[in-house]
């Protein structure tokens, strides 16, 4: 039966399965599986919600929490988001009982009784209003409702004697609050039911929740679409002109893979984000309140596909009341390594002044900072690093210098693909040393084994006519590349390296910049790796699109260069020209101390 579209369809199964366990590979080892333990433990889960459905609301609310944290599939953490994140992420934003300490650990446990959280009027708004709606954008587990329901819940018991709060009494105020201040949008069919179990378990209350077929291509390209129909108070079973919601909660998807097939030149799925169409049409469904969880270091830099304009406007939107970020993904979800961190965005759509609050969590401490709109910069993530980047900038705008992101020559620039070896075996031989090639009409190339992540870099011997003409003249030039799976540094080693005037490379390594003698990548080489420099690259996220967008160019590497002695300690010439005091510098150089011990 759970194989049964029927039963369980294809969205659903996509959704909650494990990334590549289809029904198919599914079959082949349902026969592992004790059929009678496998129905013993489905009635028990269901007995488990039948029995919560006697208690009173906040015993019921523990133990449909406890029962959620039974469940434990680090593959898909980030869809059935965890009880304690759902509390952390609302309570900070807006407020509301929350069943958690304040900044729990991950492995904290509930509290007895829910302490309620106020955060002046957006809780007055929302959770503290028995008149709100609250609509919950992409509901996988019924968590965020059920935090919805029970704060709201809680309001209304306020309006009570507590020897008026018999259970039916405490029932009915559940039911009424279900049935007038949440709404729900799921992406698949089970995640309706699922909801439906959370709010009310198998009592007949009727809930706010659709299913929104193919809602991903739908927030996509069809958004107004989405909020027309969402604001259709036709579409609730309600009357009136137009739906009226006072916050839009939840945890969106963040990336979707564009094609089914992995790609014929690197051998992986291409991804794109996807978390910002549900923001966007976020923004366009409240008149009042908005608070979404979801990746955060590339929309906040800018950088990466779809980023650009979205991350531009919202780090600059009036609206932007308070921005969370967690470098380190793991503090939110414990088995889930995001490279983007994870941001909690709050806004506040009748906020007109401009700036933000801006909170950073990181390593058990927490910097809290006002900040104001970027404008065009980039703002950097962790609020320390702000004075010496500002430093960085007022030299670059004195002196009338660049970035080094204009320098950085395109990935592909000697056009080999991942898959260059493979495809063309006869192409190529392993390189031995020097003396093994001739340099008039061959090259030393170094480029994947095989494409995909199975790949390794190595050195080969190929034909210069294996390179397009147009892009022969950078073989004779002398050239500084990097990894560019981690060019900047940020997760581990960046390879740094002097590639010489009689090659060419592919797809793994990116060309910070190219030159014409020796003496001029070496300078460059000795610059870029400098305290300062290697800070410098890490100011910006790991994405190529915002490479180097914090290190200043100097243009002349040569030895005639009027700033810099190449032959002199670079580190001390650094910190001189930027004016950084001695706390400073001890930041700087324990970075990037610490970053090495990460690798």
């Amino acid at each position: 039966k759970f194989l049964d579209n029927k039963i369980v369809d294809e969205a659903s199964w996509t959704e909650f399965m494990p990334t590549g366990v289809t029904r198919d590979v599914f079959k082949q080892f349902m026969k592992y599986y004790d059929q009678d333990i496998f129905v013993s433990a489905g009635r028990k889960i269901r007995n488990t919600v039948k029995g919560a459905d006697e208690l009173a609301p906040t015993e019921r609310v523990q133990q449909i929490a406890r029962l959620f944290a039974c469940f434990k599939n680090p593959d898909k953490e980030t869809v059935l988001t965890p009880w304690r994140v759902v509390n952390m992420h609302l309570s900070d934003c807006m407020g509301g009982y929350s069943f958690y300490e304040e900044n729990p650990p991950v492995n904290a446990h509930m509290l007895e009784q829910p302490r309620f959280v106020d955060r002046g009027k957006v809780t007055a708004d929302t959770f503290s209003n028995t008149k709100a709606h609250i609509l919950e954008i992409n509901s996988k587990t019924g968590l965020y409702p059920l935090y919805v329901v029970y704060s709201i819940f809680r309001t209304r018991c306020d309006e009570y004697a507590e020897d008026q709060l018999t259970l039916d009494k405490q029932n009915e105020l559940w039911e009424q609050t279900v049935k007038e201040n949440i709404f729900v949008i799921c992406k698949t069919p089970m995640a309706k039911y699922i909801t439906k179990r959370t709010l009310v378990g198998y009592r007949d209350i009727p809930v706010n929740a659709h299913y929104f077929d193919d809602l991903i291509n739908t927030m996509q390209h069809k958004q107004k679409q989405f909020v027309d129909k969402v604001l259709k108070p036709s579409y609730w079973n309600r009357e009136g002109e137009k739906m009226e919601f006072d916050a839009v909660v939840g945890n969106p998807p963040y990336q979707e893979e564009t094609v089914q097939q992995v790609s014929e030149t690197n051998g992986q799925a291409p991804r794109k984000s996807i978390f910002q169409h549900f923001q966007i049409a976020a923004d366009l469904v409240t008149s009042n309140y908005t608070s979404l969880i979801y990746p955060g270091a590339r929309w906040i830099h800018r950088s990466g596909k779809g980023m650009d304009q979205f991350g531009y406007e919202q780090i600059n939107d009036c609206k932007l009341d308070r921005l969370d970020f967690y470098p380190d993904s793991r503090d939110i979800f414990t088995d889930v390594a995001i490279a983007d961190g994870i941001s909690i965005v709050c806004k506040n759509m009748h906020k007109t002044e401009k700036g933000f609050t801006y909170i950073y969590h990181h390593n058990g401490t927490t910097i809290v900072k006002k900040m104001d709109n970027p404008g065009d910069e980039l703002m950097p993530l962790n609020p320390q690093d702000l004075t010496i980047i500002q430093k960085v900038n007022i030299f670059v705008n004195e002196n009338s210098i660049t970035y080094l992101h204009d320098r950085i020559l395109p990935r592909n620039l000697f056009g080999i693909e991942s898959n260059f070896v493979e495809n063309n075996p006869n192409a190529v031989r392993a390189y031995q040393d020097d003396s093994t090639f001739n340099k008039e009409n061959e090259i030393k190339l170094f480029t994947n084994d095989k494409a995909g992540k199975a790949g390794r870099a190595k050195w080969y011997i190929a034909s210069k006519d294996v390179i397009a003409v147009s892009q022969q003249p950078y073989i004779s030039q002398w050239q500084v590349v990097v990894s560019s799976a981690n060019a900047g540094g940020q997760k581990r080693d960046n390879q740094i390296e002097i590639i010489d005037n009689h090659s060419a490379f592919g797809r793994s390594r990116v060309a910070l910049g190219t030159f014409n003698t020796q003496e001029e990548a070496k300078n460059f080489y000795n610059y870029a790796n400098t305290y300062l420099i290697k800070f410098l690259f890490l100011m910006t996220d790991e994405a190529l699109t915002s490479l180097g967008k914090k290190v200043p160019d100097f243009g002349d590497f040569s030895n005639d260069n009027k700033t810099l002695n190449f032959s002199g300690d670079l580190n001390k010439q650094l910190y001189e020209l930027f004016k950084l005091e001695k706390s400073e510098i001890e930041y700087i150089e324990q970075t990037i101390i610490n970053q090495r011990k990460k690798k």
